[in-house]
């Protein structure tokens, strides 16, 4: 109703009907018999004569009610029959990372993007908004936040706030989760309840958002309800440039690094256009030191059209802890997702403790248990004898665990122990949750029900698998042949400690080894088991199961020459430091995660009380906090903000500083994918969401006062106005006496 106030006017409708009660003839009844004839022909047509006179009161009604009417200018819209004149806006800014796309023009002289075009048409939005109105503002990607806060009526601080605080995030698109969030809003907010509602969506319309696959089986239905109870508009703020080449990975190619072992990381890059890319420069950067742009290594790549080629880089690194790995690709329009990090830790030392299961020591690794243990682990360098290990070992007997601080060693590595007193499992149980490591070597020596009990499911439930019943014979010393024997197989060797053997060099190292004995493990149907090794008949070999931030091992035979010839080969040293490596890394949070994810960082009992300084990637500001002791005992310092693409360093305060870096990726596989969805195909998606389209080169301004005015009545109301009258004026003259 563009001007309500006229609408007082309809009250002159009742003029007619006034007129027409104090022009009713008023008379005293005076029986006359000569007149007998004539009153029964007048009561006759009585009814007739009322029902015209009312016919035309009506009319004259009408006519006066629908002129009124047309001078208040009533407007129809989707929503409502009367348009009403203040607005409740919700404005849903995509802040993607494919919003970053270069439009070709400037903005404060650097190059204008997809983003700085959805703030024009936001700001275009407020600034049509009628004194009064109500506006919430929200920038959308993987979550949704809200620069301003609470909806308010303040346009001027909502455009400050939108400057200043909305900024452009390397986050993925998720559709679904604004529209709750705009739908939550119209809920909760009372006076979005008395306005009309208006929802504006300003995107790039990219095309997976929207697709099926992306979005939950009741998408639709929400998206059907929000358009029955708001103005949808979903504002194009892209182009239909799609050419873009993005970095989608950047790994090493293993997981388990340590000083002075090349390190190989794979980056993948994908060209998402239709034209191939030619002579694509690619940078890598290895711990680049600030304001160093030289890469350590640069290749140039051809890419067709679709396509996706990998680059490799290998580099040694002669220190432990945490290094940066990053790949740069030249720019082009879409920068951000032209780059990507990766954190390696590399392992510097590793101290493990070796339990041997024998009551005595013996210096012949033939007859003790830990003697091939030792060997693998720590070898001695015939150069260099008093080079360091970078694993070093202890070794003590069986009975001397229970007086043994675990707490001093990465791993505990139990071999042939017969078996295992609950308070030493008790502490085994600590280890591992606190995030380092056991390994159990099976043999002659074990109880299997002893074992099953303490250190399984019915006790600390530290074991990967039910010790079984053990299968095969063991190897004789003073026996003239050797009993049947069975290799390990060569599928399935995805596991961290098996990745070395699938290549043709060493398969044939792990097809050599001969097992003739070990134990049956029943696999339990969890999660956090896998198999390690199957042997050649299909029976598990070793297993590996997560507790907490640690990892346990078994393998089903000793690490001994009784029940097989592994520890004399070459595959068992390099099983052995792989498995150790990966006890001393533990199953803590990953230092690679992905944008939007939490970044956790597990620290040892002694930080508790210790300050930590997390600095985020440009442009975001360092952070001084303590850590959090967590309910399960851990000491915990977390980052939740991970918009930013890029290395998250923390440092705690120790002597020396403890430095370790976090990288945090894009979905480039996605957001770098530039196709667009058609309004047609959203539709036809979703047939029953409503929606107003509103392209880039439409007149935003115009459209969104049209649409909210909606259509006019008055054009028909007049034209009623002159019916009715000449309706009137027609039943009147029919209707009037004749002389």
């Amino acid at each position: 109703m563009l001007n309500p106030f006229l609408l007082w006017f309809a009250a002159l409708g009742a003029v007619p009907i006034i007129i027409h009660m104090l022009n009713k003839r008023r008379y005293r009844p005076v029986v006359w018999a000569a007149m007998e004839f004539l009153m029964q022909a007048i009561q006759k047509n009585a009814r007739r004569l009322q029902l015209r006179d009312i016919i035309l009161m009506l009319i004259r009604t009408a006519a006066i009610i629908c002129l009124a009417l047309a001078l208040a200018r009533p407007t129809i819209n989707s929503k409502s029959f009367v348009g009403g004149t203040k607005t409740g806006a919700v404005i849903l800014l995509d802040n993607s990372l494919s919003m970053g796309y270069t439009t070709g023009g400037s903005v404060n002289g650097r190059p204008e993007t997809r983003f700085d075009v959805a703030k024009k048409l936001a700001k275009t939005i407020l600034d049509q908004l009628e004194p009064g109105s109500w506006c919430a503002l929200y920038t959308f990607n993987g979550d949704v936040h809200s620069p301003i806060g609470d909806p308010s009526q303040n346009i001027v601080y909502i455009k400050q706030e939108m400057e200043s605080a909305a900024a452009i995030s390397d986050g993925s698109t998720n559709v679904e989760k604004a529209m709750e969030k705009a739908a939550q809003l119209l809920d909760r907010h009372a006076e979005f309840k008395q306005a009309n509602r208006e929802v504006y969506v300003i995107t790039d319309m990219q095309a997976y958002p929207w697709s099926g696959k992306m979005v939950s089986g009741g998408f639709g239905k929400s998206l059907k309800d929000l358009g029955e109870r708001a103005s949808v508009y979903i504002v194009n703020a892209g182009d239909n440039a799609a050419e873009n080449v993005a970095v989608i990975d950047l790994a090493p190619t293993d997981t388990l690094a340590t000083i002075d072992m090349p390190i190989t990381c794979v980056a993948k890059i994908k060209n998402f256009g239709q034209n191939d890319v030619k002579g694509l420069v690619v940078d890598f950067f290895a711990d680049p030191v600030a304001g160093d742009e030289r890469p350590a290594q640069r290749f140039t790549v051809d890419i067709p059209a679709g396509e996706t080629s990998s680059v490799s880089f290998e580099r040694k690194f002669s220190t432990g802890g945490d290094h940066r790995v990053s790949c740069r690709l030249a720019e082009d329009r879409l920068p951000a997702d032209g780059k990507r990090a990766c954190s390696i830790e590399v392992i510097d030392e590793a101290k493990v403790l070796l339990v041997d299961g024998k009551d005595q020591r013996v210096d012949d690794p033939i007859y003790n248990e830990t003697g091939f243990l030792r060997f693998a682990l720590s070898p001695k360098d015939p150069e260099n004898p008093d080079k360091q290990n970078l694993i070093t070992t202890d070794v003590i007997m069986h009975h001397r665990l229970a007086d043994t601080n675990l707490t001093n060693y990465q791993a505990v590595v139990l071999s042939n122990v017969a078996r295992i007193s609950q308070p030493v499992a008790t502490a085994l149980e600590k280890q591992v949750k606190n995030g380092n490591g056991v390994m159990i070597f099976l043999g002659d020596q074990i109880d299997p029900a002893a074992y099953n009990t303490v250190l399984g499911a019915s006790g600390v439930n530290l074991l990967p698998a039910k010790i079984g019943n053990p299968w095969g014979e063991s190897v004789s010393a003073d026996a003239d042949k050797y009993p049947p024997s069975i290799g390990y197989s060569t599928e399935k060797l995805s596991h961290p400690i098996m990745v070395d053997f699938p290549n043709q060099n060493c398969v044939e190292l792990l097809t050599t080894v001969k097992i003739y004995r070990g134990y049956d493990l029943e696999i339990p149907k969890d999660d956090s088991v896998r198999v390690v090794a199957y042997y050649a008949n299909g029976k598990p070999a070793a297993v590996e199961k997560k507790i907490g931030t640690g990892y346990v091992l078994m393998f089903a035979s000793p690490a001994t020459t009784s029940w097989s010839d592994l520890p004399t080969q070459p595959a068992f040293a390099i099983m052995m430091s792989r498995a150790a490596n990966m006890l001393t890394l533990g199953n803590r949070p990953a230092k690679n995660v992905p944008v939007g994810a939490p970044i956790q960082c597990l620290l040892q009992q002694s930080d508790q009380n210790l300050m930590v300084h997390i600095t985020p990637p440009y442009p975001g500001v360092k952070v001084d906090s303590k850590p959090d002791v967590t309910p399960d005992a851990h000491v915990q310092v977390g980052i939740n903000d991970t918009e930013r693409a890029g290395f998250y360093d923390i440092v705690v305060d120790r002597d020396p500083k403890l430095n370790m870096a976090y990288a945090v990726n894009p979905d480039t596989e996605l957001e770098s994918n530039l196709n667009t969805v058609a309004p047609e195909q959203i539709r036809q998606d979703y047939p029953e969401f409503r929606f107003t389209y509103i392209a880039k080169s439409d007149d935003l301004a115009n459209k969104v006062l049209q649409e909210r005015k909606g259509s006019e009545l008055w054009p028909w109301l007049i034209g009623a106005v002159f019916f009715l009258l000449a309706l009137e004026s027609f039943l009147a003259n029919r209707w009037a006496p004749r002389d």
